[in-house]
C-alpha cells in the first residue's frame, strides 16, 4: 500500500515539475518574443532617424497634414514631406516614375480603385503585413472583422477604415431635413437646378454613391436624377462653396471634410439623416500603400506602424473624420459629423453586402456604373 502511495507521490511530483517547466518555457518564449519585437522597433526607429525623412502622399486636408507633421517630428525625429492632393494624380505620377526607375515616394494613401489600373499590375507595391512590427497592429483580434483587404490577393490594400458616410448634405437656410427621407425625394421638381453632384467619373466617393444608386435604385432612376438639371462638378470644393453661398440647396457626393471650414464658420451646412434605402460602406481615403524599394524603408515602417496603431487611428479620425476598424478606438462621436463606423452598427455579413470598394465589387458594380455615367453625362 505504502509503495503505491509512494508511486503516486512520485508521479504527481513529476507532473508538477513538467507543468512548471512548461510555464517557464512559455514565459521565456513570450519574453523572448516581446524582446524581439521591441528590439526590432528600436532598430527601425534608429534607422528612420538616420534616413531623416519620409515622403507620403495624403488627402487634401491641411489639418491632417499639420497634425501628422508635428507628431512625426516630435515623436520619431523624422522630417516628413507630405504631398497633398487626389490619389488619382499621385498614382499616375508614381507609376510613371516607377517605370522610369525613379523612387521618390515611400507611401501613398490610395484606394484599390486607382491602384488596380497601374501600380498593382506593375508590381510597384510592397505587401503590407511584412512591414508590421507592433503586436497591437499585427493581432487581428484588435480589428473589427480581423484583417480585411480590398485586393483579391489579400496582400497589398488593407482596409483600416470601414464606415458609412453622409454624402448628401443641405443648406439649412434652404432645406428642412424632413423634406427628404428617400432618394426618390431628390426627384421632386422643387429641387430642379438646386442639386450639385460630384462627378462619378472622377472616382472616389462620387462614384461610390453613384454605384450604390446604380445597384439599389437602377439606371432609370439615375436618368431621372440627371433630368434635375444638376450642377455637375469634379471639384468637391466648388460644390461646397456653392452650397455655402446658397447657389444650390443640396449636394450629392462630398462628405464632412469638404465642408468642415464652412461648418466651423457657422454656416448651416448639415448632412441629411440616412435615407431609408441606406447607403454604401466606404473604406475612406484608402490605406497606406508602400511603394516597392521605397527610398526611406525604415521611416516607412515607422510611419505605417504608427498610423495603424491606436494613437494613429485616433488622430486620423479626429483630423480627417474617417472611423477606424480598431476595436480600441472610440468612433461613436463621429456620428456628429455624419460618419458611422461599420463596427458600431453592422454585422460582417452586412458589411460585405454593402461595400463596393473591394476588387470584386469594383469589377461587378463600380466599373459598370462608371461606364453608365460616361454614357449619360456630358
Amino acid at each position: 500500500m505504502s509503495g503505491s502511495i509512494a508511486k503516486v507521490d512520485v508521479g504527481f511530483a513529476l507532473v508538477k515539475a513538467i507543468v512548471a517547466l512548461l510555464i517557464i518555457l512559455g514565459w521565456t518564449s513570450s519574453a523572448a518574443a516581446q524582446a524581439s519585437w521591441q528590439t526590432e522597433w528600436e532598430q527601425v526607429q534608429a534607422g528612420a532617424k538616420k534616413e531623416g525623412k519620409v515622403v507620403v502622399a495624403i488627402p487634401l486636408n491641411p489639418e491632417l497634414r499639420i497634425a501628422l507633421d508635428a507628431l512625426l517630428k516630435s515623436r520619431f525625429g523624422i522630417e516628413p514631406e507630405f504631398l497633398v492632393g487626389q490619389s488619382t494624380v499621385f498614382v499616375r505620377r508614381v507609376a510613371d516614375e516607377y517605370q522610369a526607375g525613379v523612387r521618390y515616394f515611400d507611401v501613398i494613401i490610395a484606394g484599390i480603385e486607382n491602384l488596380l489600373d497601374r501600380l498593382l499590375p506593375m508590381g510597384a507595391v510592397e505587401p503590407l503585413e511584412p512591414q508590421w512590427i507592433l503586436p497591437a497592429v499585427k493581432d487581428p483580434k484588435n480589428w473589427w472583422g480581423g484583417h480585411l483587404y480590398a485586393d483579391k490577393s489579400k496582400r497589398f490594400v488593407y482596409t483600416p477604415y470601414a464606415y458609412t458616410s453622409s454624402s448628401i448634405w443641405y443648406n439649412g437656410d434652404l432645406v428642412k431635413p424632413e423634406e427628404l427621407r428617400s432618394y426618390d425625394d431628390l426627384l421632386n421638381p422643387k429641387w430642379k437646378g438646386k442639386i450639385g453632384l460630384l462627378d462619378p467619373r472622377g472616382g472616389g466617393v462620387g462614384l461610390g454613391l453613384w454605384s450604390f444608386l446604380w445597384m439599389a435604385k437602377g439606371e432609370e432612376y439615375l436618368k431621372k436624377l440627371l433630368e434635375q438639371n444638376l450642377l455637375l462638378q469634379m471639384e468637391r470644393r466648388v460644390l461646397a462653396d456653392s452650397l455655402a453661398k446658397g447657389k444650390i440647396a443640396i449636394t450629392i457626393g462630398p462628405s464632412y471634410y469638404t465642408f468642415v471650414s464652412f461648418i466651423k464658420a457657422g454656416i448651416p451646412i448639415k448632412p441629411f439623416p440616412r435615407f431609408k434605402e441606406g447607403t454604401f460602406v466606404t473604406f475612406g481615403s484608402g490605406p497606406p500603400v508602400i511603394i516597392r524599394n521605397a527610398p526611406h524603408p525604415n521611416a516607412t515602417k515607422v510611419f505605417v506602424n504608427w498610423l495603424l496603431s491606436k494613437e494613429g487611428q485616433e488622430l486620423w479620425a479626429k483630423t480627417h473624420g474617417q472611423p477606424s476598424r480598431r476595436l480600441d478606438v472610440d468612433t461613436s462621436w463621429l456620428t456628429e459629423i455624419g460618419e458611422q463606423a461599420a463596427k458600431d452598427f453592422l454585422t460582417l455579413e452586412e458589411f460585405n453586402r454593402w461595400e463596393n470598394q473591394s476588387e470584386d465589387k469594383i469589377i461587378s458594380i463600380r466599373r459598370p456604373a462608371r461606364e453608365f455615367a460616361r454614357k449619360l453625362l456630358p
